[in-house]
């Protein structure tokens, strides 16, 4: 079975050798060269057991780089592998969380979760996941004395407020108060001149 070439198109006397060498060099990248591919080679050869590079001559793989066009090939390699990167980075950026509508529904989502948590009453018509039971000591050792109370449970609320902060960025709704733009336009004011202040007239 013929070995696959990576770009371009195999000519009828090109060996398999000289083809799986071109993939090598195109899979190296930005940078390629044929010494790096031979330093490749000679690391595979010592790390890797039973490996044998295509070659490990200098003057055959520049034949093989010549004769075979590798430089034409390398630039239809790079702009094939550049697409492929563009495809999925908009792939990515088009899916799901990253897509401003549906992070909107997901705080949507918390918010009323959260809100829901808030104004859960439980037994005596009371908020109980906002005034939470809880303990405190008066005095110390022996005469201490425990003594029951509520805590207010600040952190539900605070995680609430913020969900609400963050819907309201997401959707426009909250202006950075250090923006010195109005809509996206400079300010513009008016200018009083005052004249000068020794002027009596």
């Amino acid at each position: 079975m013929e070995i696959e070439l990576l770009a371009g198109q195999r000519q009828s006397d090109e060996s398999d050798k000289a083809v799986q060498a071109c993939n090598d060099w195109l899979r190296m990248g930005s940078g390629r060269s044929i010494p790096s591919l031979l330093a490749h080679y000679k690391e595979l050869s010592t790390f890797q057991r039973g490996f044998e590079p295509p070659s490990d001559k200098h003057r055959t793989l520049y034949t093989w780089a010549s004769n075979y066009d590798w430089a034409s090939r390398s630039t239809e390699y790079d702009a094939s592998w550049e697409r492929r990167k563009n495809a999925e980075h908009e792939a990515v950026l088009n899916y799901g969380l990253a897509l401003e509508h549906e992070r909107v529904k997901e705080l949507y989502r918390l918010a009323t979760f959260l809100k829901a948590q808030i104004y859960e009453r439980g037994e005596g018509d009371v908020f109980h996941n906002v005034w939470l039971p809880d303990v405190k000591s008066i005095g110390s050792g022996e005469f201490a004395i425990r003594v029951d109370i509520e805590r207010f449970n600040s952190p539900l609320i605070e995680q609430y407020r913020k969900v609400l902060e963050d819907i309201a960025k997401e959707t426009g709704g909250r202006v950075d108060r250090s923006d010195v733009t109005s809509g996206g336009q400079p300010l513009t004011g008016l200018i009083i001149d005052f004249g000068d202040d020794n002027d009596t007239e």
